[in-house]
């Protein structure tokens, strides 16, 4: 019996075999997967994957990129919709679902981001930087954040997100790391009430 394969466009395709890349590298590791490995959970012949990934590496910036164009793009749209209402629980909720985000990539958070292809330059629109700028000026313009250099502070709470993430990945105490993680910015970052500026 012959299966048909399914007619897809060039971008569906490409997109297909992205998220097959994903999913393989999440559950095994780069170490252990093949191209092979990547085109059957695509269901798409060996040859495909060399249409739109000349080589492994262009296929670990390609995946970087889905991620985080992915990521980007679902944080900006329910920040957007909920600071308005509470900037810090908004902020928070963000806080530990980058925390989140880091450690659901397991092995996969060491080939995009530290492995041999960290060098690729990150287009800056995918740009953690930038994306945590955007939240931080909006809680300065809300005056629910204090006025912070808000470069100096995107760079500085990235890494106390990544090095909480770290953390919880080595110890598995995660309540313990976020409390204090939310101590500290909250010591830093929040508005003081009116009565301690008296």
């Amino acid at each position: 019996m012959v299966t048909k394969r399914r007619r897809l466009t060039p971008d569906a395709r490409r997109v297909e075999l992205l998220e097959a890349a994903i999913a393989v590298l999440r559950e095994r590791g780069p170490a252990d997967t093949r191209v092979e490995d990547i085109t059957n959970a695509a269901g798409a012949a060996k040859g495909t994957f060399y249409l739109y990934f000349p080589s492994w590496d262009d296929l670990l910036v390609a995946v970087r990129a889905h991620i985080l164009e992915t990521y980007m793009s679902d944080t900006g749209r329910r920040f957007e919709a909920a600071a308005h209402t509470g900037w810090w629980d908004a902020f928070e909720y963000e806080c530990v679902h980058f925390i989140d985000f880091i450690l659901e990539l397991g092995g996969l958070h060491e080939a995009v981001f530290h492995g041999p292809i960290a060098d690729h330059l990150i287009d800056s629109t995918l740009s953690a930087d930038a994306l945590i700028v955007w939240i931080l000026e909006e809680g300065i313009v809300l005056d629910a954040c204090r006025p912070v250099d808000t470069a100096v502070a995107a760079r500085l709470l990235f890494s106390v997100l990544h090095s909480t993430a770290d953390g919880i990945s080595q110890s598995g105490h995660r309540e313990r790391a976020l409390e204090s993680m939310f101590d500290l910015l909250r010591r830093w970052l929040r508005m003081p009430d009116r009565e301690e500026m008296q």
